[in-house]
């Protein structure tokens, strides 16, 4: 007489191989490497920073909740936290999306830049990427041996860095 196993072992097995090829495809599929995207946002900018170690930090909102598009088109549908919100300038162009951002987002830590507790030029390492920033949406971002400025000229769009 054969043994027959129970229904819910073969659901717990579908349920870990799952889980496996999940976690397999994530650590295969995702870059090791500085991506910087400059993103057009109603009449604003923001600048988002995947970081290899798996930070994700954005340099400010824009003026709306158009960041929340951006934000949609430039991360994956599961991820639900933003590590850092960097504001160069508590004008609107630059902070009045954070409402919106932190509605839809966990974001850890927020912090603006230009007042006496910490001026401009103010650096921060997030693994081994360091953000500068240096004016009102001007800021440097250096990973390695690369070096990245980005200023209200700079073209919208991905950019990569070893």
């Amino acid at each position: 007489m054969r043994y027959k196993l129970p229904n819910g072992f073969y659901i717990f097995l579908f349920v870990i191989l799952l889980i496996a090829n999940t976690s397999v495809y994530k650590t295969i599929l995702s870059p090791n490497i500085l991506s910087v995207s400059v993103l057009e946002v109603g009449k604003g900018r923001a600048v988002l920073v995947k970081i290899p170690e798996n930070n994700i930090v954005l340099i400010d909102t824009g003026p709306d909740a158009s960041i929340l598009r951006a934000l949609g088109e430039s991360l994956p549908v599961w991820r639900r936290y933003i590590d850092a919100v960097i504001l160069t300038s508590s004008a609107a162009g630059s902070a009045s999306g954070l409402s919106s951002v932190q509605s839809r987002y966990h974001v850890t830590t927020v912090i603006k830049i230009g007042n006496a507790t910490i001026p401009y030029g103010t650096s921060f390492v997030f693994g081994n990427s360091r953000v500068e920033i240096l004016a009102p949406s001007t800021l440097q971002i250096s990973s390695g041996s690369s070096v990245f400025n980005i200023s209200s000229s700079t073209p919208s769009g991905v950019y990569y860095f070893n």
